[in-house]
């Protein structure tokens, strides 16, 4: 793996995050709702930079916890040792047991995808044959070549963290059973080790983060920030699909 290309390829989409989230260009929007602060946009923007699409540093601590959790499914018996503390919570928790877990599994899915499009994006500069660093224009040619479908499945997994999000009551259900499963993993030291809790720990660190993102705003305003980050996010998908077709016509002229 060239990781040279790589971090910088993860800069370079934090940089238009940066532009995508920044208050004096959103304020010009017609579609930005009025009741959004500075403080608002600066917040969302920073959850995205911090939890989403975080520097390269934390984007390697990531890779290590997911391969971690990977490693359950070809060991069993690690699963199995949560499966007294799944119990407890189920009879604690009740019905509303299995829609905790959802928002759990929400986070993980934003991140499984936000992985898969950092890869095809690697992708697409090796095949140009670009060097670090990228301009603006080869970097967005990258991006226009990742599939439409990936763009947008990834635009569904983020709206639906989001709405997630929106339940406080559900969303400190899903934190308390995280928790409790990092507790369980602390008594069984024989086998589970950090590296196990770091990977726990790094999803409760993101609903805790989210939480007290949207956790001030009343039911309106967080439906606001939703419906609004689905409406930024498509404006920019909807752009790079114009950027797909422009590219498309200038190879066909060059043919």
């Amino acid at each position: 793996m060239n990781k040279t290309l790589r971090n910088h390829l993860i800069e370079h989409y934090r940089a238009y995050i940066r532009k995508r989230y920044d208050y004096a260009q959103l304020v010009r929007d017609k579609k930005f709702p009025k009741s959004f602060t500075h403080e608002t946009v600066t917040e969302l923007r920073n959850f995205f930079l911090d939890n989403l699409y975080p520097s390269p540093e934390k984007r390697e601590e990531l890779d290590a916890a997911f391969q971690q959790l990977e490693s359950y499914v070809s060991n069993p018996a690690k699963i199995w040792g949560l499966l007294g503390n799944l119990t407890a919570a189920i009879f604690k928790f009740g019905i509303r047991f299995p829609a905790a877990i959802r928002v759990g599994l929400a986070a993980l899915k934003t991140h499984t995808s936000a992985r898969h499009f950092e890869a095809r994006l690697m992708q697409a500069a090796e095949e140009f044959g670009y060097a670090v660093p990228l301009t603006d224009e080869q970097f967005e040619n990258c991006l226009a070549e990742l599939p439409p479908e990936q763009i947008k499945d990834l635009i569904t997994d983020l709206a639906d963290l989001f709405l997630s999000l929106t339940d406080t009551e559900m969303l400190q259900k899903t934190i308390e059973i995280l928790q409790g499963v990092l507790e369980q993993m602390k008594q069984n030291k024989d086998l589970y080790g950090p590296e196990d809790h770091d990977a726990i720990q790094l999803g409760i660190a993101v609903l805790v983060q989210g939480r007290q993102l949207l956790s001030k705003y009343n039911d309106e305003q967080k439906k606001q920030i939703v419906d609004f980050v689905i409406y930024n996010e498509t404006n920019f998908l909807n752009y790079l699909q114009a950027k797909r077709k422009e590219n498309l016509k200038m190879r066909e002229k060059r043919s």
